[in-house]
């Protein structure tokens, strides 16, 4: 979807405090002791609060075009972008990268990686400084080039909400570089691009001073990474409203809803029931998810991690999860067998094993009932 700057800008002002209320997901601890083939079910539930998360592990990467023609924005977004950064800061843990592309020549334009993402905002900023507008000439430009090596050049934190903040004014050549000594082998698709881009989950907010979108290629590439379009010119009177309520406002709609159970180690299985929640959402009101998991003990073993909430697939809550496992018998002790002739002490502890209920071990084997 294309949006125009003057509806972003009802979106958020300047200086517009974020939501303070942060993400969670409850119980934050969970200990247990269980035997080989226990199973033990834990209701979670995941809240994602109105407003923003405020708690989220979020990597933002600045993207332009570098030709003369986008003069005029790059001195605009250099001025603007450590009010937009200090704004976006609220979200969470926030990092910050910078990159540029540029036009076509019959060997290519490189792409600059000019900073990797950091939380130093003076080095976000030097890099930024870094963006003069020179060159081109030739109408399209290195597009598909540049963003494919954001997605793939870029160290992405684990489990960060992945938005990457893209400037431009022209389409891009389709396969790019499109010089004709680049051989075929090195030049990237607006397919290959989009793929990058999806599969390290980033969300493409692109921001058209021109013709960026004319061929329609921005907004599909947008779309297919869950992005959007922006139209209309940037200066310095609107650029930290706008960017900063591009970046933001990705946060105020989502689809997905989930945990991640990459981290249980091998010992213990858990599964999540559902295993996601999809559908349109927004952070209008607080809303909850509900998750039943399933831990079973496999291999004795002290088993300590993490269960993320995941929102898009950015991780916007954690708790810990302690397991023990122990063989069959291992913990609680059960009693000795009896000698010959002690049948009365026998039976009251039998009786006494046969009064605690057993969480249900794996399979269709009975349960023990109370007597």
């Amino acid at each position: 979807m294309k949006k125009s700057f003057s509806l972003i800008l009802r979106l958020m002002m300047v200086g517009a405090p974020l939501g303070v209320l942060a993400d969670t997901i409850n119980p934050l601890t969970f200990n247990a002791t269980l035997e080989v083939d226990e199973e033990i079910t834990l209701t979670k539930t995941v809240t994602v609060s109105a407003g923003g998360p405020s708690s989220a592990t979020v990597d933002v990467f600045f993207l332009t075009d570098n030709t003369g023609s986008m003069g005029g924005t790059i001195n605009t977004v250099r001025s603007a972008a450590t009010a937009i950064m200090n704004n976006v800061a609220g979200l969470g843990d926030v990092q910050f990268g910078v990159g540029q592309y540029g036009g076509e020549t019959p060997i290519g334009r490189i792409f600059n990686l000019d900073q990797q993402l950091t939380s130093d905002t003076g080095l976000v900023q030097s890099a930024l400084n870094t963006w003069i507008a020179s060159g081109g000439g030739d109408g399209p430009e290195a597009n598909l080039y540049g963003l494919s090596r954001a997605a793939t050049d870029t160290d992405w934190r684990a489990g960060s909400a992945r938005i990457l903040v893209w400037f431009g004014d022209y389409y891009g050549h389709d396969p790019s570089p499109g010089g004709s000594l680049i051989p075929l082998t090195d030049k990237v698709t607006e397919a290959d691009a989009i793929a990058d881009l999806v599969a390290a989950n980033i969300t493409t907010l692109a921001f058209d001073v021109g013709i960026l979108d004319l061929t329609g290629q921005a907004t599909r590439i947008a779309q297919a990474t869950g992005g959007e379009v922006f139209s209309g010119s940037i200066n310095p009177s609107n650029a930290v409203d706008i960017i900063t309520a591009a970046i933001t406002d990705t946060f105020n709609d989502y689809s997905t809803v989930s945990l991640d159970l990459s981290a249980v180690p091998s010992g213990v299985t858990v599964l999540s029931t559902p295993g996601s929640y999809s559908g349109t959402y927004d952070r209008s009101i607080d809303r909850t998810f509900t998750f039943n998991l399933t831990f079973r003990g496999d291999t004795p073993g002290l088993y300590e991690f993490d269960i993320d909430a995941l929102v898009d697939g950015g991780v916007v809550a954690s708790e810990s999860d302690r397991i023990r496992v122990v063989s069959f018998g291992g913990e609680p002790p059960f009693p000795p067998v009896p000698e010959a002739g002690s049948f009365g002490a026998t039976a009251v502890l039998g009786l006494a094993v046969l009064a605690v209920t057993r969480r249900r071990p794996r399979g269709n084997a009975p349960l023990l009932a109370a007597a």
